[in-house]
């Protein structure tokens, strides 16, 4: 099988991690490209053996995919339309690890004739629209879907049990927009920090509540979907009331740059972490009410790489998802709906494999 070349636009956390873990296999020939210098330092410093390159202007991006076969988007969702773009003009596979705006869809239609496109493909969107696909294909018919994602300290210290896990502009998103949800069969926005529920997963007690951004496409269940669907976000007990605190009773929900501010220099950034994926399924067998709950711990894995676990699940399932397109057990052109893949087989690769807890 030939190797797959890859180029990787962005070096930030999502990116480096990517590289690193790609870069590592003889599978890939990776390359990172950022505007920055400085942002590739760090993994000059590492020594994956990616080639490192910087540009100018938005003109030089179409050369530096010259000769390659996939380009990556780990960049912030403002600047995934211009790799887009890119990508087409350049004729070579896409991924992204978000859910693209209309502009940017347009533009991977048009690629998705000739070339495999990957849109959504960290955790949530991710994976975990892996997990809640084979519930569903397994658990029938269902009327409530409960999806929950929890990146959270493995060993909490504060009140509010988290800390500095991911972006911080992207948990305040989280946290204020509105989330994309099912009532009655319709499509609805829900109110986030809603939905208060409190749950148990071996022995450790959580809480959880109506968060944004988790999936937002909606059409990845098909025929499936269910009357009612729910995301929501895990976190330890007494985190939701801190932050409503902050968010309304000190008027900082239109504050965002204050916000913003308090939770950067307040909160420790947290390497030790876990991710918990866990979806529960409800519905009726005749007039006898029935659940289904799936649940999935990730923990990280220092042979990996100085990332934490939501970073490296995220980037080890784009990885998973490049071996299949290496290997040809996807596709090389049309959209991938990476979803529809058996959760088993995902997890049991190589790249994702060393950080599932069992």
């Amino acid at each position: 099988m030939a190797t797959l070349k890859v180029s990787i636009f962005g070096a930030g956390e999502i990116g480096t991690a990517l590289a690193a873990a790609l870069a590592a296999s003889d599978a890939f020939s990776v390359q990172v490209i950022d505007r920055s210098e400085g942002a590739l330092d760090r993994l000059r410093s590492m020594n994956t053996g990616a080639l490192l390159r910087t540009f100018s202007h938005r003109d030089e991006l179409q050369r530096l995919l010259s000769g390659q076969d996939v380009a990556v988007a780990a960049v912030p969702e403002s600047a995934v339309g211009d790799i887009a773009q890119t990508a087409a003009q350049a004729n070579v596979h896409y991924l992204d690890f978000t859910c693209p705006g209309p502009d940017t869809r347009a533009i991977l239609d048009g690629l998705s004739r000739h070339r495999a496109v990957f849109t959504g493909c960290g955790v949530s969107p991710g994976l975990i629209g892996n997990v809640a696909c084979q519930l569903l294909d397994a658990f029938s018919p269902v009327t409530e879907l409960t999806i929950r994602v929890g990146a959270i300290p493995r060993y909490p210290t504060n009140r509010l049990g988290y800390g500095q896990i991911w972006n911080v502009d992207g948990l305040i998103d989280e946290y204020t927009r509105p989330s994309a949800g099912i009532r009655d069969g319709k499509p609805v926005s829900l109110t986030p920090l809603e939905g208060y529920g409190q749950l148990s997963i071996d022995g450790v007690s959580y809480e959880e509540f109506i968060t944004s951004g988790g999936i937002e496409d909606l059409s990845i269940f098909g025929g499936q979907l269910p009357k009612n669907v729910t995301f929501k976000t895990i976190r330890y007990p007494g985190h939701l009331d801190y932050m409503r605190f902050l968010l309304d009773d000190l008027g900082l929900r239109d504050r965002r740059d204050m916000l913003r501010s308090l939770l950067y220099n307040g909160l420790p950034v947290i390497d030790d972490d876990i991710l918990l994926l866990v979806v529960t399924a409800r519905g009726y067998r005749g007039r006898q009410p029935t659940e289904r709950t799936v649940s999935y711990r990730f923990a990280p894995d220092l042979n990996s790489g100085p990332f934490n676990a939501l970073t490296s699940v995220a980037t080890s399932y784009a990885a998973t998802l490049l071996a299949m397109l290496q290997r040809g057990d996807i596709e090389p052109r049309g959209k991938v709906a990476h979803h529809r893949i058996d959760t088993t087989k995902i997890l049991a690769d190589s790249f994702l494999k060393p950080l599932l807890c069992h």
